[in-house]
């Protein structure tokens, strides 16, 4: 073993052993996993210090008129949220702003179910304030350290029957443009469902307002199953449960997957279900923040997967806790890791999943795959889920082991069977394959990021990557005198 690869690994461990300390002596409430600037050095870093920043300013405007004043005096600039991020994104030499201070909810109609909320409030805790109206969201990603502006940004999904989607509940946003003007978008107008999944290339989000659902609880179950029953029967799965995802243990031959169900239910939260919810959360942090690893060292991967999964059922097997829907989803405690994940149309996820499967026990990369499914009800112009019903693929591995060359090789996977890209996460995509994913979509979006942004402020490298240059789009449309795309939603 190198030298690289235990330094690798001992860095690892040290940080799910000091987040894995806070989180307990918290009682589950704090971890260290959030994006953070520190000001003595000027540097940002994102939630797992895999990327980071030197801007030339770093700005937390506490009013719309004074992120106004900050876009106008700046020649590039970057939004960040809580830094849950897996790739560049974020990043620029240019103003980075934080809408930190703009966290407020601003206005709830209890009879409408309808809450105005400013952008820079994190999901967990406007699900929390939600909860103290008798309301909350219907679906709800794994994670909520992130801002609801970041969430619209990537076009947040979860996994669900018929619901799957942040963009579904969003009834107006107030987005501000390069010029530093701001102004509401309303459902149903193109630059609405173009700003939901463009990762802020078509403005900064300063509010959103959310159609809510009354609050309810959902009883979580956990079970280990075979896999080719769980894939041979899925759809009888789903129709028979509200939300389903499955994990893999990706790089060895297991028979066995983890399986977890959540349903609505009238039961109250189960009796110390906190507790509950955090002794499975350590016991994750356990399998993939150690054992994983520690099997990787030992060379003893399969015994170790094998190991890992029978702990878990012989004590987790169809265990059923009940929770607030705000608890029932999101995870506080996560091992250090990167992920990629493609939405790929549910006809063909089987033989998609098949492929990344066989290239990670080829390449013996040992990683979680998690698997989850939603709707086609996004109402983004452009995102991972839009358009179809969609089997989401994440790899997750630990950032103990170097996963760009198997990243590349899997997304190629994911490319051949028609994945669309998740943009907060690790991608090598380019503004051609983009093109190629979304056809008139595309250029749907980029139609409207040229009214909001001409010049390219909020365009840093990776986004120039991704969506190309200003100019160039600039140049196609001088010589073309095509009609406005015309797309819909949902």
């Amino acid at each position: 073993m190198t030298l690289d690869r235990i330094r690798r690994i001992a860095r690892t461990w040290r940080l799910n052993t000091l987040n894995t300390a806070v989180y307990v002596a918290s009682g589950g409430t704090t971890t260290l996993h959030e994006g953070r600037f520190t000001r003595w050095c000027g540097t940002w870093r994102n939630w797992s210090r895999t990327f980071e920043c030197q801007p030339a300013r770093f700005e937390r405007p506490e009013t719309e008129e004074a992120l106004g004043r900050i876009v106008r005096e700046s020649e590039k600039v970057r939004v960040v949220g809580g830094g849950h991020s897996f790739n560049r994104c974020p990043l620029t030499q240019g103003t980075l702003i934080s809408l930190d201070a703009q966290a407020r909810i601003l206005d709830v109609d209890v009879e409408r179910k309808v809450v105005r909320v400013q952008a820079g409030i994190r999901l967990r805790d406007f699900t929390r304030q939600l909860l103290a109206h008798g309301l909350s969201l219907p679906v709800l990603g794994s994670t909520n350290a992130q801002s609801l502006g970041a969430l619209i940004g990537t076009d947040l999904h979860g996994t669900g029957k018929s619901h799957g989607f942040l963009s579904e509940q969003v009834l107006s946003l107030r987005v501000m443009d390069a010029a530093g003007e701001a102004r509401t978008l309303v459902r149903g107008t193109p630059g609405f469902h173009a700003v939901a999944g463009s990762i802020g290339t078509c403005g900064v989000v300063t509010e959103l307002e959310l159609q809510c659902v009354s609050a309810f609880n959902l009883e979580k179950r956990l079970e280990v199953v075979p896999r080719r029953w769980a894939e041979d029967h899925l759809e009888e799965v789903l129709d028979a449960n509200d939300h389903v995802s499955f994990y893999y243990v990706g790089g060895v031959d297991a028979e066995h997957i983890r399986m977890n169900v959540w349903n609505r239910t009238t039961h109250p939260p189960s009796v110390l279900c906190h507790v509950k919810k955090m002794g499975l959360e350590l016991m994750d942090m356990l399998l993939s923040g150690y054992l994983l690893g520690l099997s990787r060292v030992l060379m003893l991967t399969e015994p170790f997967a094998k190991l890992g999964l029978f702990f878990m059922k012989l004590t987790q097997q169809g265990r059923k806790t009940v929770l607030p829907m705000c608890a029932a989803f999101a995870r506080q405690l996560f091992y250090h890791h990167d992920e990629i994940e493609y939405g790929v149309p549910f006809a063909r996820h089987r033989q998609c999943l098949q492929e990344v499967l066989e290239l990670l026990e080829r390449r013996r990369f040992v990683c979680i795959v998690e698997v989850r499914f939603t709707p086609a009800t996004s109402m983004a112009t452009v995102g991972p889920g839009v358009g179809r019903r969609t089997c989401f693929i994440e790899l997750a591995p630990s950032l103990s082991v170097d996963s760009s060359a198997v990243f590349q090789e899997a997304e190629q996977i994911f490319l051949k069977y028609g994945g669309q890209v998740h943009l907060g996460k690790a991608t090598r995509a380019t503004e051609e394959d983009m093109e190629r994913m979304y056809g008139v979509r595309w250029h749907a979006l980029r139609t409207v990021q040229r009214a909001q942004d001409p010049d390219g402020k909020f365009v840093n490298d990776f986004v120039a990557r991704v969506f190309g240059p200003t100019r160039r789009l600039e140049s196609r449309d001088e010589d073309a005198e095509a009609p406005e795309p015309v797309v819909s939603w949902g």
